[in-house]
């Protein structure tokens, strides 16, 4: 009994001691994760740790959850194509177009594009598209979100400030590329792109009231008026530039996967080189000035900032000068091994984490041997 009293009691520690052990933690997935699991007290004192490679949802799964920056979410109803922006924390919602209620900038003119379901793989082959379950019907959507500065971060009148940009190849008229909307809109908006567009963007981010769009070369958009205002060529010695919603490249022995990232004080592009089906180097540019025009600039890291990065999402945070600080990248690895008439990953995911300041790569998660498929769809957030 004595040697029970004087046993401390660790849930009493300080909140402000908490929060600065949870933030030394050894990263952002395993160590918080692990973190959290001590007690009540420990769990309340730091944020949600990132989800990290969940089991697939099975092919009854008729919500699809795509998750956007500081919380927000967009959820689609397969069934329908009708789709809400939600802030899952908070319960904060609002209404959004319908991923096939199409119109032109400057047009009142609606148009519903053909929506087909395709509840299974039968139906999948005789429609074209190859999707054997809803969870993988959300390989061929990008979306990015641009929440103006100083708006209530998770509430309704968040929402109706935010521009919300989608890429859709499934929906989208071939050239036309991407969309975009505000809550409340009756339909999403064709952004006219001075390039055509084969299918769709790699990847789209918002930053200082510009839209941007990456396939392969980027387009530059004024968010306002949506005018194209230039093109800026991919990074210097990038090849076999790899996407994962088209399949391009990824059944290479070696290629480069690309994410934008868009801080709040800069443009980043993210860069991943695989080989034989694992990440081997990162590489961060900064989009910048040069006398031809706007470029993308190598440099050492992007700061002081946690990256999570899959073939879905982008996401970040700061992260308070943690390990030495600069820049850590979290990356999650499931690509070039699909078998698209199975859906069977013939190697299973991973996720890595890279530090910058190091140089150093580690895998810090591989699934259990029993749970075949997992997926960072739809659950890889940062709170």
């Amino acid at each position: 009994m004595a040697d029970e009293e004087k046993r401390p009691d660790w849930s009493n520690l300080p909140t402000d001691l908490l929060e600065n052990i949870g933030r030394r933690t050894r990263d952002a997935v395993t160590g918080l994760a692990a973190f959290r699991s001590v007690c009540r007290a420990w769990r309340a004192a730091v944020g949600p740790a990132p989800r990290l490679l969940l089991p697939r949802a099975g092919p009854s799964e008729d919500a699809l959850v795509f998750p956007l920056s500081r919380g927000w979410s967009i959820v689609v109803d397969a069934r329908d194509a009708s789709c809400r922006l939600s802030h899952l924390a908070t319960g904060a919602t609002a209404a959004l177009p319908r991923l096939n209620a199409v119109r032109h900038a400057g047009s009142d003119v609606v148009t519903h594009l053909t929506y087909l379901r395709r509840p299974d793989f039968h139906t999948a082959v005789r429609t074209w598209i190859l999707c054997t379950n809803y969870l993988q019907f959300t390989d061929f959507f990008r979306f990015a979100v641009h929440v103006p500065p100083g708006a209530p971060p998770t509430t309704a009148a968040a929402a109706a400030s935010m521009t919300i940009m989608m890429s859709h190849m499934m929906l989208v008229p071939p050239g036309a590329g991407m969309l975009c909307c505000r809550p409340g809109d009756a339909a999403w908006t064709l952004v006219n792109t001075p390039v055509p567009v084969n299918l769709g963007y790699f990847d789209l981010a918002y930053h200082d009231g510009k839209m941007f769009g990456f396939d392969g070369q980027m387009t530059v958009f004024d968010a306002t008026t949506l005018h194209a205002l230039c093109i800026v060529q991919p990074p210097p010695a990038t090849p076999n530039l790899a996407n994962k919603m088209y399949g391009i490249c990824t059944q290479k022995e070696e290629f480069n996967f690309v994410h934008l990232v868009a801080l709040p004080s800069k443009l980043v592009l993210v860069r991943t080189s695989v080989k034989s089906s694992r990440p081997v180097a990162f590489d961060v540019f900064e989009l910048g000035s040069t006398p031809d025009g706007l470029a993308w600039l190598k440099v050492r890291d992007a700061g002081d900032y946690e990256l999570f990065l899959d073939g879905y999402h982008t996401t970040f945070r700061e992260n308070n000068g943690v390990n030495g600080g600069g820049t850590r990248i979290y990356y999650v690895h499931d690509v070039a091994t699909a078998d698209l008439f199975y859906d069977e990953l013939r190697v299973p995911p991973a996720a890595y984490c890279y530090s910058m300041q190091d140089n150093k790569l580690e895998c810090i998660y591989v699934p259990p041997e029993d749970i075949h498929r997992c997926s960072t769809k739809p659950s890889w957030f940062v709170p």
